[in-house]
């Protein structure tokens, strides 16, 4: 892909740095074939379609944050059973795999980092929508130690890709031009 016909959306990311179960979100896990269909729906529109891109935000947005409070139901709602995660390749010096298959496995590669790594948050800060089916979004992750209780800060970024309104991969990395390149992307930092 020439970096000088790269077509995107690109949007600034916050989210709540508490959250509870929105009724929307209960509504969506007791529906999900709508939640699936009506995301899919969204997702055909137009690239730079305004409503794409609200409702593009707003589902990152309750993943991020339900993830952020360990609600991995709510927070992988739109993942595919047979997702494919790659994580970053440092992780597998910690002793983590390289690439984690379906779903149950994705939540539980989550549960383990959350149970190795203390307490942290996702703190997204940019959400790009590629229009090729893929979405890019980076910020930083912050926390404490569970036995040291020091702080600790690190880039993040992830690469989704989408197909019939569910996350079908997701890349992981802890370095942002990494994932830049492995986007095809030039940075986009304003």
């Amino acid at each position: 892909m020439s970096q000088e016909n790269v077509q995107v959306v690109r949007q600034p990311l916050t989210v709540a740095p508490h959250s509870r179960r929105r009724l929307e979100e209960r509504v969506g896990l007791r529906f999900p074939r709508v939640r699936t269909f009506l995301f899919g729906l969204a997702w055909r529109l137009p690239l730079r379609s305004r409503l794409r891109q609200a409702l593009l935000r707003r589902a990152f947005q309750l993943g991020i944050e339900a993830t952020n409070r360990a609600d991995y139901e709510v927070g992988f709602a739109l993942y595919d059973a047979h997702i494919k995660l790659i994580s970053d390749h440092r992780l597998t010096a910690l002793g983590f795999e390289r690439v984690y298959r379906g779903w149950a496995e994705r939540v539980r590669f989550q549960e383990r980092w959350a149970a190795e790594w203390g307490h942290f948050q996702f703190a997204p800060e940019q959400l790009v929508d590629l229009g090729d089916g893929r979405v890019f979004a980076s910020g930083r992750i912050v926390g404490t130690g569970l036995s040291s209780g020091a702080g600790f800060g690190s880039e993040w970024a992830i690469l989704l890709t989408v197909s019939g309104g569910r996350v079908i991969r997701e890349q992981f990395f802890f370095n942002r031009a990494e994932a830049l390149e492995a986007a095809g992307l030039p940075d986009l930092r304003e």
